[in-house]
């Protein structure tokens, strides 16, 4: 499980925000982030639609909600794909101390 903040970096970044409206948008459309409050919420519309991401702690992990609205285009089936990554554990290399 992962905490809010592990997820918000998972979020945030341009570039994993691109490759996610890549997917669920139309290819490679213009991205622009409509809300964004750190650790909480991130919207952003595409060519095709809108998505809103929010994360709420609960209990040891975090609660993960996805909302999307189709103004054509929209690849809702890539939704439930955006879930099971941000659910995947994130392999990082060993260092030494």
């Amino acid at each position: 499980m992962k905490s809010a903040p592990e997820l918000w970096e998972l979020l945030d970044g341009e570039l994993q925000l691109r490759h996610w409206s890549a997917r669920v948008c139309d290819g490679d459309s213009t991205v622009e982030v409509t809300a964004r409050q750190p650790g909480r919420l991130l919207a952003w519309r595409c060519d095709g639609g809108k998505v809103k991401v929010k994360l709420e702690e609960k209990g040891f992990g975090t609660k993960v909600a996805i909302a999307a609205k189709a103004d054509d285009g929209l690849k809702e089936a890539r939704l439930d794909e955006m879930l099971d990554e941000l659910a995947e554990p994130q392999r990082r290399p060993f260092s030494a101390v």
